[in-house]
């Protein structure tokens, strides 16, 4: 990055009328703040793309919607570099940033979250999958779900009811290139459940859960479906991401670094999510229950985990259990 461009950043920055945000600034301020990530956004765009409209989007929703830029700078540039590497557009609804007043930290924060239809894409993008799809159900449609060795569903709406009858149900499908299927079948009250644990959530839906609200259940009902199913590294990175704070600094080379995503928590408490791996390996030690079958399984990545303090603090951790 050259000097006169990390000069023109760090100028936009100090013209903000609110500090550390986007608040006053003019269309060019805008774009010299986002110029410096100019590399890292063509990095991350699959199959290649123009990092330059990606900024000119970002820079137009930006200006116009105050509330963003209110937000922290560093979370609204994370939030169009994760697009980025996502390939999903907030211009076409794909996704969504979403600013949410952090109490811990008492500043304004964008939240990166995807919708429906960007998830939607990113199932279909994976290779693993012939059709997926969600349907919402209404007050008064016919809906039969039957599971076992025989599991299907049996939905049949009623066209003459109209779209304004109450939504009881919401299912989501997926069909696999290989052969076979899965759904998952999700009733109010545990969509409810989920949509008030997201931080800009309140008693009555609000935001994107207010205006879209059809839209989220299904990608509700998509997200819980796809949690279970075998994932492309694309989509395990999509629903890391989803609902969460995250910052230039996530971003190295153009590749997602899934360990450093922070976000918080239901209390506003900083979160740090383990990298996919890492997972796999803390699931691993767990399911040692003697000493002898831990250090087999030590002995198994002893060469790539002996470096990482991470991963002997788990198995630490876990010898001290056994010894107990």
């Amino acid at each position: 990055m050259s000097n006169a461009i990390a000069s023109r950043a760090q100028a936009a920055i100090k013209a903000a009328t609110r500090p550390g945000t986007m608040a006053g600034l003019k269309t060019a301020e805008v774009e010299a703040l986002l110029a410096p990530y100019q590399l890292a956004i063509q990095n991350a765009l699959p199959n290649g793309g123009s990092p330059s409209r990606i900024i000119q989007a970002a820079v137009f929703q930006i200006t116009t919607n105050p509330a963003l830029a209110e937000c922290t700078y560093q979370s609204v540039i994370g939030c169009v570099l994760n697009a980025s590497l996502l390939g999903v557009s907030a211009h076409l609804k794909q996704c969504f940033f979403i600013p949410y007043y952090n109490s811990k930290i008492g500043k304004n924060e964008a939240q990166f979250q995807l919708s429906y239809t960007g998830l939607l894409s990113l199932a279909r993008r994976s290779g693993l999958v012939r059709d997926v799809f969600a349907e919402v159900v209404r007050k008064g449609d016919v809906f039969k779900v039957q599971y076992g060795t025989n599991k299907g569903i049996e939905h049949v709406p009623d066209l003459k009811g109209g779209s304004e009858r109450p939504m009881e149900y919401v299912y989501a499908v997926i069909h696999y290139t290989h052969g076979g299927f899965e759904f998952v079948v999700m009733d109010r009250a545990e969509i409810e459940k989920r949509r008030l644990k997201s931080r800009a959530q309140k008693t009555e839906p609000s935001g994107v859960w207010k205006e879209w609200e059809p839209e989220m259940w299904k990608k509700t009902a998509l997200r819980s479906l796809l949690k279970t199913a075998p994932l492309s590294e694309e989509q395990f990175a999509a629903l890391t991401t989803d609902e969460a704070s995250v910052t230039p600094e996530v971003f190295q080379r153009g590749e997602l670094r899934a360990e450093m995503i922070a976000y918080s928590d239901e209390d506003g408490a900083a979160v740090v999510v383990e990298a996919p791996d890492l997972q796999s390996i803390r699931e691993g030690v767990q399911d040692c229950n003697d000493m002898d079958a831990l250090n087999a399984f030590w002995k198994q990545g002893v060469d790539e985990w002996s470096g990482r303090a991470d991963v002997i603090e788990i198995f630490s951790q876990r010898r001290k259990e056994l010894e107990q």
